[in-house]
């Protein structure tokens, strides 16, 4: 079979597929257009609508928390707020009297130069013995009052131990006999020494040991040569020359004393 070329067949040909073309277009437009359209009848959300230009939302500043202006006023003076609690206050507690000058005369370390002067010088029975302990002098013996009645035990001095003192303050432990403190000086009477004597109290307070405190003061001393009271100059302590501790008491029997030490003190 033989086919002929027709120039206007072809012509009318082309036009004819290119409206077919343009009529599948616009159907299939319109299938997508009632697809979207039945699509938007069945949600439950608004359909979209073309806009314009928005305006971006105002940002809204959170309240502040910075307290508000206070007006001014006229300035004024803030009273600190008392404490809860009043400062502590420490009382100072009082003044502990002053140390009283005082020298130790003697604490018995070794116990030279003690002797015992018993009263066999007039003719006396009395006995007594000297012993040096733990730093302590133990006096002992027996008194007779028949002839006599008296033993002692002496320190011969050099002359200033006593220099400036007013008093002798004495630790001791002693049973229940009386004791009295004989001090001389370069006083004398005749050729023989002036003795100034006083008795020694031993009642004071006592410690867990039995040792006590006793004082002399120079004012109580009373002059006398051998044992005879007389007129005297009072003991000037400048110019000591003896101490010694006796026992006179008049009662006959055994003794005991103990002296730790002897301080020469100024003052009360």
């Amino acid at each position: 079979m033989i086919f002929e070329f027709d120039p206007e067949r072809r012509g009318s040909t082309d036009r004819d597929r290119r409206r077919h073309t343009s009529r599948s277009v616009q159907r299939l437009f319109g299938a997508v257009g009632l697809a979207f359209a039945i699509a938007g009848c069945g949600s439950d959300a608004p359909a979209a609508s073309v806009q314009g230009p928005t305006t971006p939302p105002i940002a809204t500043a959170a309240p502040s928390t910075e307290p508000e202006p206070v007006p001014l006023t006229e300035p004024t003076t803030v009273e600190p707020e008392p404490a809860d609690t009043m400062p502590e206050t420490t009382l100072a507690a009082p003044s502990e009297a002053p140390a009283r000058p005082c020298r130790r005369l003697t604490d018995f370390d070794d116990g030279q130069g003690w002797v015992i002067v018993n009263d066999g010088v007039m003719g006396g029975r009395s006995n007594g013995a000297v012993e040096f302990a733990d730093s302590a002098m133990q006096f002992t013996g027996d008194v007779v009052t028949a002839g006599g009645g008296f033993t002692s035990v002496r320190l011969p001095l050099a002359g200033d131990e006593l220099t400036d003192s007013e008093s002798l303050v004495l630790r001791v432990r002693a049973d229940e006999r009386t004791y009295g403190l004989t001090l001389a000086d370069s006083a004398q009477a005749g050729r023989r020494a002036i003795s100034h004597g006083a008795g020694l109290t031993t009642d004071g307070p006592t410690d867990a040991d039995g040792w006590q405190t006793a004082e002399l003061s120079y004012a109580e001393l009373q002059p006398s040569v051998f044992g005879q009271p007389l007129d005297a100059p009072p003991f000037e302590p400048n110019l000591a020359i003896e101490i010694g501790i006796i026992i006179s008491d008049g009662i006959d029997g055994p003794f005991a004393l103990e002296v730790d030490w002897i301080d020469a003190c100024r003052g009360q």
